[in-house]
């Protein structure tokens, strides 16, 4: 009986309790994609708040920020999994970041 409590206190409570950690590499990089993303967010929202005219310069540049953005995150998801990450973690990286890249296209767009 107390086994069987105990079992049940240590059983993962979200879906991504027991899941390996990001390096240290990784962490940094994953904190700078989701930087970049909401300046990329901010940005965009700004440029559709104004004359569009007199800010089109910037939309040049947050376009070559969000192609780079964009390679970013593919390099960070291929480095995840050449590291070994497990399918969930993947998972995981793709659902969130692919959120994120979908509301910065619509704000783009």
């Amino acid at each position: 009986m107390e086994e069987a409590s105990e079992a049940e206190r240590n059983k993962a409570a979200r879906p991504y309790d027991g899941m390996a950690e990001f390096s240290d590499a990784h962490k940094q990089v994953g904190a700078q994609l989701l930087t970049t993303a909401a300046s990329l967010e901010q940005g965009y929202q700004a440029l559709r708040a104004s004359d569009s005219q007199r800010v089109k310069p910037n939309r040049s540049e947050l376009e070559r920020i969000h192609r780079k953005w964009l390679t970013d995150l593919n390099a960070f998801k291929n480095s995840l999994q050449a590291q070994g990450a497990e399918p969930r973690v993947l998972e995981y990286v793709n659902e969130a970041f692919g959120r994120l890249a979908d509301r910065i296209k619509q704000l783009g767009g």
